[in-house]
Parts: structure tokens; C-alpha cells; sequence
């Protein structure tokens, strides 16, 4: 009888440490399945039961198969999807370059306007003829050519080329003024050297210009001709200066050449203007003057 008790507890106690191995086997089988995904474990259980299992891991193994494939059609679809745009982005590119290139052709153009060379001019300047020019810009009253020359003409010209008494070879003298109740210095010149400079600047004979000192009105400046000279008071000349801009060629008339200065006067730039046609001559200068006009800025 009590062999038969003790039989009985052992089995058991067989049956119940059996069951304890097999749930801790099942346990690690679970465990190495979620870890790796596709792996397949077995029970020592009945035949039905390991069936069981395995069809039930082989569903597993599809569906995840299945989770992952899906994934890898949607990525591919999505990198193809920005391939197809690309041609698309690419069209507008090429249309500001085609914008961009008009301007610059149309800038091109002024640049060929300006690369027209300026027409010859009749008569080439030197610094020698500049600085006549200049001189001239101030002792020579404005003129042109269909003006007539008359006596106040010359005594104007001939006053300011020698009033100033600043040559060199410049030969001074006292005259007594009654009228004025002095004797005043004037400049000497003679006809011979008058004549010659009225050839050179305007390309004529001087005409028979002489008065006489008892023509004179009472306190005026000395200009009166006596024994083949002419005696011209000293007096001082507005201070302004002359700069030499520009020397081209006369639209209007092909055998001249225009001249142009700009007028400074006390410290201030640009006052005005000196345009002086000239024209080929076959002195000195290489050139006479045909015309004057002075503009001030108002």
C-alpha cells in the first residue's frame, strides 16, 4: 500500500517538473521568434500540436514578408515620382537667359554709335595755336563774317591786343592830357606792326584807319595815330581766364573748324562760353579767324 502512495507522488512530481521544463521551452521559443522574426521552434508536444505551431509560424513569416515588400513599392514609387518633375523645373530656366541676352545686344549698340569716328577737322591745333586762341578770346569783340568791319571795329581790336602793354618788345611814351590834367602812359605801336597782326588773325590788310588825338573825347583812353604810329593808352582788361575744351568740325560749313573755351572769372568755373570759328590759312598760325561769340551763363 505504501509503495503504491509513493508511486503515485513520484509521477507526480515527474508530470509536474515535465511541465515546467516544457513552458520554459516554450517561453524561450517565443522569445527567439520575436527577436529574429522568421524563426521556427518546436515542442516536444504531440504530433497535432507541432503542426499547429509551425503553420502558425509559417503565417507569420508570410505576413511579415509581406509588411516589408510594401514598404520597398512605396519608396520606389515615391523616388520615381520627383524624376518625372525635373523636366519640368528645368523649361522656365532657359527663358531668362533668352531675356537676359536682348538688353545686352541692345547695349551694344550705343557702343557702335560711339565708336564712329568724328569727322576731320580743316585745321590741326597746336598748344602754340591754343594759346593765340585763348589771347584772342579776350582782345577780340564778338564778330562774323557778313559783319562789317567799320572804325569802331578796329579801334576796338587794336585797343585790346596793345591796351594791356604786357609784350616783351611793348615801347611806352608820356602824353600830356589836358583834359585830364596828366600825362599818361601810352603804348607805341607802329602801323607797320599793326598791319601785320591784322593779317594774322583775320587775313586782310588793316584799311586807312588813323584818328587823330584832337578826335578824341575828353577823358577817354588814349587812341590816336601820329607819324606812322599808333598811341594807345594803358588801361587794364576784365580778368578772366580762358580754358580750351573742344575743337571739332564745322557741320555747317566743311572748310571751317569750331573752337570752343570755357570763361572762369573771379574764382568761379564755368562762366560762360568763347566759340570761335576758324578756318586754313597759310601763316604762322596755320589759320585766321572767321568768327566770335561769347555766351555767359545767366
Amino acid at each position: 500500500m505504501l509503495k503504491k502512495v509513493i508511486g503515485t507522488k513520484g509521477i507526480f512530481l515527474l508530470a509536474s517538473l515535465i511541465t515546467a521544463l516544457s513552458l520554459s521551452g516554450c517561453a524561450d521559443g517565443l522569445t527567439e521568434q520575436e527577436s529574429e522574426g522568421t524563426v521556427i521552434y518546436k515542442e516536444k508536444l504531440p504530433e497535432n500540436q507541432e503542426t499547429e505551431h509551425s503553420e502558425y509560424a509559417g503565417a507569420d513569416n508570410t505576413s511579415n514578408n509581406a509588411e516589408t515588400v510594401a514598404p520597398a513599392k512605396e519608396d520606389t514609387a515615391e523616388t520615381v515620382k520627383p524624376e518625372a518633375k525635373a523636366p519640368v523645373q528645368s523649361e522656365p530656366v532657359s527663358q531668362p537667359q533668352a531675356e537676359t541676352s536682348q538688353p545686352q545686344a541692345e547695349k551694344s549698340q550705343p557702343q557702335a554709335e560711339k565708336s564712329q569716328p568724328q569727322a576731320e577737322t580743316s585745321v590741326t591745333l597746336t598748344d602754340n595755336g591754343k594759346a593765340f586762341l585763348a589771347q584772342m578770346c579776350n582782345e577780340l569783340n564778338d564778330f562774323n563774317s557778313r559783319q562789317a568791319m567799320d572804325d569802331k571795329f578796329w579801334h576796338d581790336f587794336l585797343f585790346n591786343s596793345y591796351t594791356g602793354g604786357t609784350s616783351e618788345n611793348t615801347v611806352t611814351e608820356q602824353v600830356y592830357r589836358e583834359d585830364l590834367g596828366f600825362d599818361e602812359t601810352v603804348v607805341k605801336v607802329s602801323i607797320q606792326k599793326a598791319q601785320e597782326r591784322v593779317k594774322l588773325v583775320f587775313g586782310i590788310e588793316l584799311p586807312d584807319f588813323k584818328p587823330a588825338f584832337e578826335d578824341m573825347e575828353k577823358g577817354q583812353t588814349s587812341f590816336f595815330y601820329k607819324d606812322g604810329n599808333y598811341y594807345i593808352g594803358v588801361s587794364d582788361m576784365p580778368d578772366y581766364q580762358y580754358t580750351f575744351s573742344e575743337c571739332v568740325a564745322d557741320k555747317e560749313n566743311a572748310s571751317n573748324t569750331i573752337v570752343k573755351y570755357t570763361i572762369d572769372f573771379m574764382g568761379e568755373s564755368n562762366v560762360g562760353t568763347v566759340t570761335l570759328g576758324i578756318s586754313p590759312e597759310n601763316n604762322e598760325n596755320g589759320f585766321i579767324i572767321r568768327s566770335k561769340v561769347t555766351e555767359f551763363v545767366k
